[in-house]
């Protein structure tokens, strides 16, 4: 009816003005567009091979394996690698599926920068999804116990990964609610360069540096013994390989060697001895410098050195009591 009042008016609301709807319109309108250029320079920037893996952390070397398994074959699984960067670089599960043969199939799927309390966390994620895994295996250097009560022990969407990984979904709308520009244009600008085999062994070859000191906490050893303890109510074989010292790290931080023996003793107290197999590299396995890259990984020279020393090994613990492994 002619002046009649507005509905909102009729209920004490004021009227929204013309210019007020305009301003929301266009607000809109420019929002669609944003989103739409946005959404398309994530295609270009794809068709280009720059484009960064969906951020879930926004590091791109735990992202990157996270895009990794996306495109993986996961199905079956029965060896699993999982860790920090010193299982992702130091461990070939390529050659360990090729020894124990067809009943194994391996993969390694350690990113990087974890802790124990991370890795216990990514492991639990992994073996919810992977009903077939006999045995994992991780490789541990004292960094991997550092820093457990600083870092963050959930870092990462479990449904969100879960449904990347597993699930197959692209989960673009992660580009948009986890964007950080920063890491982002740094990958387009620069993607890295990660080689990775087809079992996610992705090896380093830097010249040895000794790096800096670490230094044993002890909540990182609550988290192994969670880890250990969950590991043997799944009927599941726990590998567990100590990499051995690099002695320009043990000469400039340890002289003595007193803080790594230490450390080596506290994880064969912390881990359930029916289901784990210790394997302390540093009692058999003698390397030099020119044998690392840092203290927490392997040249990739040398990782065939410790790979092997770990079938050795596991054959012989097999003599004594069966090993999921050696049942192929």
């Amino acid at each position: 009816m002619n002046g009649a009042p507005e509905l909102p008016e009729l209920y004490g609301m004021p009227a929204v003005s013309g210019w007020a709807r305009s301003y929301n319109i266009a607000l809109i309108a420019w929002l669609g567009i944003f989103l739409l250029l946005f959404a398309t320079g994530l295609k270009t920037l794809k068709r280009m091979g720059r484009l960064p893996p969906p951020p879930f952390t926004a590091t791109d070397c735990i992202d990157g394996k996270f895009r990794f398994l996306h495109g993986a074959d996961l199905s079956d699984i029965t060896l699993l690698a999982v860790g920090s960067s010193v299982t992702g670089r130091s461990l070939d599960a390529g050659a360990l599926q090729r020894h124990y043969g067809p009943g194994v199939k391996a993969i390694n799927a350690a990113p990087c920068y974890l802790r124990m309390n991370q890795i216990g966390f990514l492991a639990d994620f992994y073996l919810q999804r992977m009903g077939q895994v006999k045995t994992v295996l991780s490789v541990f250097a004292m960094r991997d116990f550092s820093e457990c009560a600083s870092n963050p022990t959930e870092f990462f969407d479990v449904n969100e990964a879960g449904e990347y990984i597993f699930g197959r979904h692209s989960l673009s709308y992660l580009y948009f609610k986890n964007f950080r520009p920063v890491p982002f244009l740094k990958f387009v600008l620069n993607p890295p360069r990660t080689e990775r085999d087809q079992y996610g062994w992705a090896p380093l070859e830097n010249e040895p540096d000794a790096r800096r000191d670490v230094s044993l906490d002890k909540t990182c050893l609550t988290h192994l013994r969670r880890m250990s303890k969950k590991l043997a109510q799944r009927d599941i074989d726990f590998v567990v390989v100590l990499l051995p010292p690099m002695p320009a790290w043990l000469n400039e931080y340890d002289p003595d060697g007193a803080r790594d023996r230490a450390y080596r003793f506290a994880v064969a107290a912390h881990i359930d001895p029916k289901h784990t197999l210790l394997i302390d590299a540093a009692k058999d396995l003698k390397l030099g410098d020119q044998h690392f890259t840092d203290p927490a990984h392997l040249h990739r020279d040398s990782v065939p050195l410790l790979t092997q020393h770990i079938q050795k090994k596991v054959d012989q613990a097999s003599r004594k009591r069966p090993l999921y492994l050696t049942q192929s």
